[in-house]
């Protein structure tokens, strides 16, 4: 007998939202100074007691001996953006400059872009990418020799910062530092670390920032393309909604679909069911749950050099989470990569392979082998719509008044 699985691909959604524009920013948005007054309007102080102050534009942390890492954080959330400052601080001091963080419970959790300028352990990881209060290293300067002799020690130090959808990149002093994709952090509000010391450092340190700007460059959203539900029938309106309902092949395999243009980034939420797996596969990358716990990857080639490689990345792995999963999958011109991450206080598991230059786009073919009674749902990370726009796609189609006729979804394989 013939199994079939309901499956939910919203396309109309999709088609809906590539024809508008007007929730992006505009092609040049405008720089924001965003460095702090002397009286701290529109920041506050988090987490620690160390000391903050403004001379001459000029900010000032100061530690204190004992103390936890404190926060110096803004009133306002950013989503992608364009940020630029300078820092110089003493080489027994760490710190950073958090970006889409958050403060929960009195912790905060976030990416930092890493100030390290500790001229006895000798790392120089300024500008790397660090996740704070959660995974730790991002994406340090291990392998990057050429950022680490870019620091400048006791001098003033210039880091540029684009974080646009997931794809964090970073700049020290003019040479590009560290890059990374980080799924679950897309905003959130900015921060000025002084990290704590210990109770035996009783002498002060400092740590210094000037010409902070910024400028807008909107946000990211995630929008459900794919859904199959077993879950007491969620979607129970699913036919009335726009949303064309599609049968699997007997070989439960989903072909023909196709990426939003420019998506880079999609979230799949998993349930899987004993034996049961998961496949995706957009051009030379792949990734596949193929028990609960067990996964494999194929990453695409890289040019390295001019040279462009024959095979990309590829391996296995266990991950500790158990039961529903959020799997983040990456794959654009900057690199590739996955995420994994779990409802439960487990390790996440993630691999990532940025690229030093700019790649053949990977295409917006993609092919799903889902499995047959687990639960499952794809979304991708789209520019976030103005809110018209929005309430149109709720509507659906014939709300727009400058269409005259329903848009026919693409044909799908069955």
């Amino acid at each position: 007998m013939k199994t079939q699985i309901a499956i939910f691909i919203n396309l109309i959604t999709i088609f809906i939202l590539s024809t508008f524009s007007s929730g992006s920013p505009s092609s040049d948005p405008i720089w924001e100074n965003i460095t702090p007054t002397e009286k701290l309007d529109g920041w506050k102080i988090v987490c620690g007691p160390a000391t903050y102050s403004v001379e001459a534009e000029v900010v000032t942390g100061t530690s204190v001996a004992g103390s936890p890492n404190t926060f110096l954080i803004t009133e306002k959330s950013y989503g992608d953006f364009e940020l630029e400052y300078e820092f110089k601080v003493d080489g027994k001091l760490n710190s950073g400059v958090q970006i889409r963080s958050e403060v929960n419970n009195g912790v905060l959790k976030g990416c930092q872009i890493e100030i390290d300028m500790d001229k006895n352990r000798q790392r120089f990881w300024s500008a790397g990418i660090f996740e704070e209060g959660d995974r730790g290293w991002l994406c340090d300067l291990k392998e990057n020799p050429q950022a680490r002799a870019a620091h400048k020690l006791e001098e003033w130090n210039h880091v540029r910062v684009v974080a646009r959808g997931a794809l964090i990149q970073t700049w020290l002093n003019g040479v590009p530092a560290a890059g990374t994709y980080c799924g679950q952090r897309l905003k959130g509000v900015i921060g000025l670390q002084v990290h704590g010391v210990g109770s035996g450092q009783v002498e002060p340190l400092q740590v210094q920032w000037r010409d902070m700007k910024l400028r807008d460059l909107g946000k990211h959203q995630w929008l459900t393309i794919i859904e199959k539900n077993h879950r007491d029938d969620e979607n129970p309106d699913a036919e009335n909604s726009g949303v064309e309902i599609t049968d699997t092949t007997p070989e439960n395999l989903l072909t023909n679909l196709k990426l939003p243009a420019g998506v880079e980034s999609l979230r799949v939420t998993l349930d899987l069911q004993g034996p049961e797996k998961w496949r995706y596969e957009q051009g030379d990358f792949s990734f596949s749950m193929i028990s609960p716990r067990k996964y494999q990857y194929t990453f695409p080639p890289v040019t390295v050099q001019g040279d462009p490689l024959t095979m990309g990345p590829f391996g296995a792995g266990s991950s500790p989470q158990e039961g529903e999963i959020q799997i983040y999958l990456h794959n654009g011109p900057w690199g590739s990569g996955f995420e994994i991450i779990g409802s439960r206080s487990l390790p996440a598991t993630r691999q990532m392979s940025i690229a030093a230059v700019l790649q053949p786009s990977p295409g917006q073919d993609m092919t799903i082998s889902p499995p047959e009674r687990s639960y499952w749902r794809l979304e991708a990370l789209v520019p976030q719509i103005a809110e018209k726009a929005a309430q149109e796609v709720d509507e659906g189609p014939e709300s727009r008044s400058d269409s005259s006729e329903t848009i026919a979804p693409p044909e799908r394989d069955r």
